[in-house]
């Protein structure tokens, strides 16, 4: 009876395991709401929207077109300029879904196709195509940047 009561009492608590794991989002569940605001904060020109996504320190790593800035405060100066203190009528769309890969627990690799349109000082229209790659770590205070790799796609 003892040994029923023990093996009846594991199955319990396996099953209870499997129900929290079950219930717990997936890492793209969790990533792709964080990517989704980041695309709002893009199109509205919104540096700090944007950028509460990413790691706020000196850790930052952020290539774009061979040029590398490293931390926070140095791509947060940089982001105001290039949307041009929120004024610029730069839009993105998603071209692709974008590819999420769990490296670990705590570290994930995101590739995102992007496109984007603006207009350029003569009036006439650009447009363009992006890859960035970013890579995500679970952080205390959830999801973070800590590194991005963005380029002009041909």
């Amino acid at each position: 009876m003892k040994r029923a009561v023990g093996v009846l009492l594991l199955i319990c608590l396996l099953g209870a395991t499997g129900a929290q794991e079950q219930s717990r989002p997936s890492v793209a569940q969790q990533i792709l709401p964080l990517l989704h605001e980041q695309m709002v904060a893009a199109n509205a020109h919104d540096t700090d929207r944007f950028l509460a996504t990413f790691c706020h320190d000196a850790s930052l790593l952020f290539v774009i077109n061979g040029e590398v800035i490293r931390g926070f405060d140095n791509l947060h100066e940089q982001q105001i300029k290039w949307w041009n203190h929120g004024k610029s009528d730069t839009t993105y769309t998603e071209q692709t879904p974008p590819d999420i890969n769990s490296l670990s627990s705590k570290t994930v690799l995101v590739t995102q196709q992007l496109a984007s349109r603006r207009t350029m000082p003569d009036g006439k229209p650009c447009e363009g195509k992006l890859v960035i790659t970013t890579i995500w770590r679970r952080l205390p205070a959830g999801w973070r940047v800590i590194y991005c790799h963005e380029s002009h796609a041909r």
